[in-house]
């Protein structure tokens, strides 16, 4: 069978998007010429932005919807007449951007909960849930190989612009600093309970640059969680890293992880950018599977603390939004 116009749906975290990329490049080898969009959430549209293989990005903005912006979507999903769908959300809003495309073929996973017009209407066939401790990347590969196709070297793949480029390389020089001598310390995630303690992060930035006589540059996002971990790291720390927390773009911040040393953070979309620009990756992991979210490829370390409950998959022990698996977490340097 050959696709000439195909959709990637996955309405996710910036994280969750940068792990699908596999996907885009099995398409591409398996069918160089098939015209291939991918729709994602406006929040995660960096990290597939820029991408050589990409034919077009279509974005839905959840925050910001309305009549118009809905409509407009739908009538470009009607129009485009792809010839196949591939949904890798798994939820309803996904599911029904599926059946408005009309494609003939359109795929999707099974779920637990899945209502009946998921199942019997939406897609033309309906895979089986991937086993639970496959990775992430090769849970959305399976879509790909429901369609004959075995990928090849799947790696994730992250892109900047020449603008990007420049910048942070100014910023670099500004600082006195050239690639590969710092290391990124990225200590916040989406939730406070996939973070460490800020004793802990001073500690690491302590040893670096004592030690192993790097630099370290502290980096987050403007979340207030993330920005006050910043701040109680800093009033830990005897060494003063440069701090860039809340200051770069993703894709400024893809750029920097590039020229690092190492990364050094929690399971973030961060760390998934460090597999993707091929900077090794130290990442602290708590209530999540690291078998399903662990960075990918070869050359990183997971730390995950070995107690029975992990992994949980909850947000903090007992809904105190505090994971115990990474509170109890200590150094031996």
């Amino acid at each position: 069978m050959s696709y000439k116009n195909i959709l990637v749906i996955k309405l996710k975290q910036p994280g969750d998007v940068l792990v699908s990329t596999p996907v885009l490049v099995a398409l591409k080898e398996a069918w160089p010429e098939a015209r291939v969009t991918y729709l994602v959430p406006r929040t995660a549209q960096e990290m597939v932005s820029d991408h050589p293989l990409l034919d077009e990005l279509l974005v839905a903005d959840r925050r910001q919807e309305t009549w118009s912006r809905s409509w407009r979507l739908l009538q470009n999903l009607w129009r485009a007449q792809y010839d196949l769908v591939l949904e890798l959300s798994g939820g309803d809003r996904g599911a029904f951007y599926t059946l408005a495309t009309r494609a003939p073929e359109r795929l999707g996973f099974e779920r637990p909960g899945q209502p009946a017009w998921q199942r019997q209407s939406v897609f033309t066939r309906l895979l089986p849930r991937p086993p639970v401790r496959m990775h992430m990347v090769e849970q959305n590969l399976e879509v790909v190989r429901a369609l004959g196709v075995e990928p090849q070297n799947p790696r994730l793949q992250f892109f900047w612009d020449d603008q990007v480029e420049a910048r942070v390389t100014k910023k670099l020089q500004s600082l006195g600093l050239k690639p590969r001598e710092f290391v990124v310390v990225h200590p916040g995630a989406g939730w406070r309970f996939k973070c460490w303690t800020p004793a802990g992060y001073a500690r690491v930035i302590e040893f670096v640059k004592e030690v192993w006589g790097l630099q370290v540059i502290l980096t987050a996002s403007r979340a207030p969680h993330e920005q006050e971990l910043i701040g109680e790291i800093l009033s830990e720390c005897r060494q003063t890293p440069i701090n860039l927390a809340g200051q770069l773009t993703l894709k400024e911040l893809g750029a920097l992880i590039a020229k690092a040393r190492l990364f050094f953070g929690a399971d973030s979309a961060p760390m998934h950018l460090a597999a993707a620009v091929n900077t090794p990756a130290v990442a602290l992991f708590g209530p999540s599977g690291a078998f399903n979210w662990g960075p990918w490829g070869e050359g990183h370390l997971v730390i995950q603390k070995d107690l029975e409950c992990v992994p949980c998959g909850q947000d903090g022990c007992e809904g105190t939004k505090v994971s115990r698996c990474l509170m109890e977490l200590t150094l031996s340097l």
